[in-house]
């Protein structure tokens, strides 16, 4: 199994190849809050587009909220809306 500092440098090295910079900065608390936001909305658009697309649909036991007059489900948009910024938090760490 492949340990966590080897997905710490994938993702350092990444970040590193497309912003051209040699070191990975801890974002501040405004990026923190930038990202989540960013996050939720494109989950909420994700799990739009694939509800209207018929590209699933949701068991009665999913928990569902409703935003904007639409059922979405729950765990779902706190999955995309989380991982980014726990991501960023992870690789970020010293």
């Amino acid at each position: 199994m492949w340990s966590w500092p080897f997905w710490k440098s994938i993702v350092w090295k990444g970040a590193s190849f497309l912003s051209g910079v040699g070191q990975f900065h801890k974002p501040s608390l405004t990026g923190y809050l930038v990202l989540l936001l960013l996050s939720f909305g494109a989950s909420i658009v994700l799990e739009w587009m694939a509800i209207y697309l018929d590209l699933w649909s949701y068991d009665p036991f999913m928990p569902t909220i409703i935003l904007f007059e639409r059922e979405i489900g729950l765990l779902p948009i706190l999955q995309i809306t989380l991982l980014p910024t726990l991501s960023v938090y992870m690789a970020s760490k010293k």
